[in-house]
Formats: structure tokens, C-alpha cells, sequence
């Protein structure tokens, strides 16, 4: 068994009064029926109650079963162990990652464009997520390599990776609202007549093409809302914020409109000068979203890369 565990404590309110374990792991933690059943498989106290205790005194808790009613006062103390399975484990490569958040549930990096971030063919040992597990190596931390969300290979900026399962299973929960709170800065081509907009377009798969993607009349809804931040000659820095989240959404979305980001290989063909990018011009560089376990909101932000801050 991975020994690495989640611990949580619950202070039990006049609300909760009266409630079982069971029913606080499922209301307060949004425990699944399947996670509480598994807490109950280890015998080294996971489910533990304290009752009503003297000012510091912090060695009172006795195990109890998930049956138990629980007292204002009390306080509950929960561990969520990891996976048994650790299969498919990440090789650490020992490189630098640069690093905005971090707290025992999550990690939130920016990333670097023109980088995966899971292992692949031909990037085996050199994707985000081996940067990350050569960072919980070197930090003495036993953690299961979870992303929340996803970026292109070529897109730079935030990106969370959860540090338990318990984290990763509340942050999936919030990743269809999280997409409405992200916004990304993106290097577009021409000049454009309309300042701000939405294009409201479906997009689906090319036929025959497995990775390109494009609108068309059967595709699934995608909605990008742009607005110009400041125009140049023959290009733009735009900020964007999606309804959807369709699989190249932005890059698709801006060359539908005439405008392909510079530096796109797949969508922006058509373009004269990419100025010298060599990825497509896209970095999520703002995010919100409530701590997992605490429910706090936090808000941040990611400077632009230098090949696209060069251009601004």
C-alpha cells in the first residue's frame, strides 16, 4: 500500500449535531459511498473522533466506526490514503519547474511552452509531469502525478496537478465552472475591426485527421469570448476567456475569424510573419479557482513567456 495519506479533522458544528461519521464524510467532504467504504479497509485509526477536550490537548482521539453519532464540539479526523496502484509511474528528470502555488493539495506551475506534460512517444522522460516527479524527489514528497485540466504542448502557463486523490476528485468537480474563471493572452494576426466579441462556433473533428480540429455545422458547441488588450501593426495581443473547453478551441476559434495566432503550424498556415514565433502565441495567464479541501479562493496570475513578451 502507498503509506502517503490525507489527513483531514472537522470540527462538528450545531448543524452537524447528531449526524453520523458517515454522514459528515459525505456532506461536509463530498466523500463518494466507495471512498467512505474504503476508509473503513485500514486499521490504523482512519475514521477518528475527539470529544469535547481541554485547550491543546491533541492526543484524545479514539477510532470509531462511520456509524457513530457525531456531538457539537467534537472534532473528526479523517485519512485518505492513496492509490494501491502506483502503475505507469513517472521517471523524475531533474530540471526546473517554475513553481506559483503549492500546499499539501495542490501544486500549480507555470508552464513552459513547447513542452507536453504527460510522457509520450519521443518524450518519455522529458514531459511536464517527469519535471514534477524529479521535484517531489528531490523534496522528499510521495505524490501520484494528477493534472487538472489540460494545455496544448505548445501552450505556456498555469496548470494544477492535485497531490492526492481526495483533492484531484473536488477540483474535477469545479474544472466545467474553472474554465469560465481562466483567461488566456494570445498573439493574433491582422489587424482586427471589432475590439472585442464572441465567437459563438461548433467545432469537431476533421475527417481522416485525427489532430485538427475545425468548425463545422455538427460539431459540439464551443464559445470564445476576445476582446484586443493592444493592437499592432499586423498583430494583436488578445485576451480570451472560453465557455467550453473543445480541444484547440482557441486556435480554431481565432482562425475562423481570420485572425490564427502566430506561430500556429496546424491553424495559421496562411500567415506571412510569425515575427519568430516558432508555437502557436497562446499562454493561460490568469486562473481562480476555490482550494479543494478549504474551499478558499484563490486567484493568480502567470507573466508572459519571453518569446511572446519580446513581442509586446
Amino acid at each position: 500500500m502507498n503509506e502517503s495519506y490525507r489527513e483531514i479533522s472537522i470540527n462538528i458544528t450545531a448543524n452537524d449535531d447528531g449526524l453520523t461519521a458517515r454522514e459528515i464524510m459525505a456532506v461536509r467532504l463530498c466523500l463518494s459511498s466507495r471512498e467512505i467504504t474504503r476508509c473503513k479497509q485500514f486499521e490504523d485509526g482512519v475514521c477518528l473522533k475527539s470529544g469535547k477536550r481541554a485547550e491543546g490537548d491533541v492526543d484524545s482521539f479514539v477510532p470509531i466506526l462511520v456509524k457513530t453519532p457525531l456531538s457539537e464540539g467534537d472534532v473528526l479526523r479523517i485519512r485518505i490514503y492513496e492509490d494501491n496502484d502506483n502503475a505507469g509511474e513517472v521517471i523524475p528528470w531533474d530540471t526546473p519547474i517554475d513553481i506559483v502555488y503549492e500546499d499539501e493539495d495542490i501544486i500549480l506551475i507555470n508552464k513552459p511552452g513547447d513542452m507536453v506534460v504527460h510522457p509520450s512517444y519521443a518524450h518519455y522522460q522529458d514531459s511536464l509531469s517527469n519535471a514534477l516527479a524529479g521535484y517531489y524527489q528531490k523534496t522528499g514528497q510521495d505524490h501520484v502525478i494528477r493534472t487538472i485540466g489540460r494545455l496544448d504542448r505548445e501552450t505556456s502557463g498555469l496548470l494544477i496537478f492535485a497531490k492526492n486523490r481526495y483533492s484531484a476528485a473536488l477540483l474535477s468537480n469545479q474544472r466545467m465552472n474553472m474554465s469560465k474563471r481562466k483567461e488566456y493572452l494570445a498573439l493574433a494576426s491582422g489587424v482586427f475591426e471589432k475590439k472585442e466579441g464572441t465567437i459563438d462556433a461548433p467545432i469537431g473533428q476533421e475527417e481522416g485527421v485525427r489532430m485538427i480540429r475545425k468548425v463545422i455545422e455538427d460539431g459540439k458547441r464551443a464559445i470564445t469570448h476576445y476582446k484586443v488588450v493592444q493592437q499592432f501593426e499586423d498583430y494583436a495581443l488578445v485576451r480570451l476567456r472560453l465557455d467550453t473547453g473543445r480541444t484547440h478551441q482557441i486556435r480554431v476559434h481565432m482562425s475562423y475569424l481570420g485572425h490564427p495566432l502566430l506561430g500556429d503550424n496546424l491553424y495559421g498556415k496562411e500567415i506571412s510573419d510569425s515575427h519568430g514565433m516558432t508555437r502557436a502565441a497562446l499562454h493561460a495567464a490568469h486562473l481562480e479557482f476555490k482550494q479543494p479541501v478549504t474551499g478558499k479562493e484563490l486567484s493568480f496570475e502567470a507573466q508572459l513567456p519571453e518569446d511572446m513578451k519580446r513581442l509586446v
